[in-house]
């Protein structure tokens, strides 16, 4: 496919995502010319377009709402169209999300959108504190856990999750205590550190390559 081609479907990606258009969002992730591989299609269509929902809520010209149904309609379209794609990684990757003892779940929202876009099939644990999310990391025997976080006390939390489970479970973290301070991140002993939402998948990717 040309990049004249994946731009197109992009566009039309975006629109039928923000107006709900289940149809249209199927006929463009599943073309009748079979145009695209699945690979291709969530690489260079469904991320790209998640990441432009994601900036136009930044920018405000798009509600949460609609971010909301975004990764409910993406998660949708990868069950059903590529259905072998999301049973290896549900099988392959245990990955989780949490807000550390925060309430602004925004943050973790959205970094799941982009998730499940990209064929990832994240557990969402919510609001956690750090003795429950211990208990849940074990449970779930989870390889990769991304934190979000909004003030810098949740954040210095980070360390007691990281100094517990070295070595099994990969942090990742994000939110605005590691955007105001770069070097956050490896005082409390994080994998990696995420500026946006997509930075998560990218960051997912190296560390499997790394396992």
């Amino acid at each position: 496919m040309n990049f004249d081609g994946f731009n197109t479907r992009i566009t039309d990606l975006i629109t039928a995502l923000i107006t709900i258009d289940r149809l249209a969002i199927r006929d463009i992730l599943n073309p009748s010319d079979g145009e695209g591989s699945k690979g291709e299609i969530i690489d260079k269509i469904i991320v790209p377009a998640l990441e432009e929902i994601g900036r136009r809520w930044e920018e405000g010209t798009l509600a949460i709402s609609q971010i909301y149904m975004a990764g409910i309609l993406i998660e949708e379209s990868i069950n059903s169209i590529f259905p072998e794609i999301a049973a290896q990684q549900k099988e392959n990757t245990r990955i989780a999300t949490v807000v550390l003892e925060d309430y602004h779940m925004l943050g973790e929202r959205i970094v799941a959108t982009h998730l499940i876009g990209a064929g990832y099939s994240p557990i969402r644990y919510g609001r956690r504190d750090v003795q429950e999310l211990l208990t849940l990391l074990d449970r779930d025997k989870i390889k990769f856990l991304l934190i979000s976080t909004l003030m810098l006390p949740s954040a210095l939390k980070v360390k007691e999750i990281s100094s517990q489970v070295a070595g099994e479970v990969k942090i990742i973290v994000g939110g605005a205590p590691f955007r105001i301070d770069p070097e956050l991140g490896n005082e409390v002993g994080a994998d990696r550190v995420c500026f946006t939402a997509s930075d998560a998948i990218t960051a997912i990717r190296e560390l499997e390559a790394e396992s």
